[in-house]
């Protein structure tokens, strides 16, 4: 999944397609043995800057191994690549992790984005938000898929947000054909 992601990420690049790309990974693959120096090595190899290399992971990697999670998660991060918090709320976090890991990225999980406007929900997402904002952290709301979502995230300062609203799961071909439509 990795030498895919990084290939497709260089495909672009070779066509102009100069944007970062984000790339799930299990606490079982972030724990196997030599990760990072295999993960080092596959961006040194094909020339791809830390940068431009975005790590989503779910809560679910808190609850084994912190401190190897950790030293993992840091090293990464001291390299250049982001860390985002992916499904943020849906599952079995502490508050204190927030603080522990190097985390650039909150991505708030659909189910609260889906219950933003009661007044229970809307008090959770912008709980979320300005709990991201006082961390330094990137706020992202997954599962966007109405104009009056957009609106009311914006209204409260969410920096971004993704879902069928802006587009349904694409291709890379397909994909390379509506970047370069927004691009013009």
């Amino acid at each position: 999944m990795l030498q895919d992601a990084i290939r497709q990420h260089n495909v672009w690049r070779n066509k102009g397609i100069e944007i970062p790309i984000s790339i799930n990974v299990s606490a079982k693959q972030l724990l196997e043995d030599n990760f990072i120096v295999q993960f080092k090595k596959l961006l040194d190899d094909n020339d791809v800057d830390p940068g431009k290399i975005d790590i989503e992971i779910t809560e679910y990697l808190f609850l084994q191994h912190s401190e190897e999670n950790s030293k993992i998660l840091h090293e990464l991060h001291d390299h250049g690549v982001t860390i985002s918090l992916d499904d943020f709320g849906t599952g079995y976090s502490s508050l204190s992790y927030l603080k522990r890991f190097p985390i650039d990225n909150l991505k708030i999980d659909k189910a609260f984005i889906d219950d933003y406007d009661s007044k229970r929900g809307s008090i959770f997402v912008e709980t979320i938000v300005k709990m991201g904002q006082t961390l330094n952290m990137k706020v992202i709301a997954e599962g966007v898929e109405h104009k009056e979502q957009v609106e009311y995230l914006s209204k409260i300062g969410c920096n971004q947000y993704q879902g069928y609203y802006f587009s349904r799961p694409l291709s890379a071909d397909d994909f390379e054909t509506l970047f370069s439509e927004q691009s013009h």
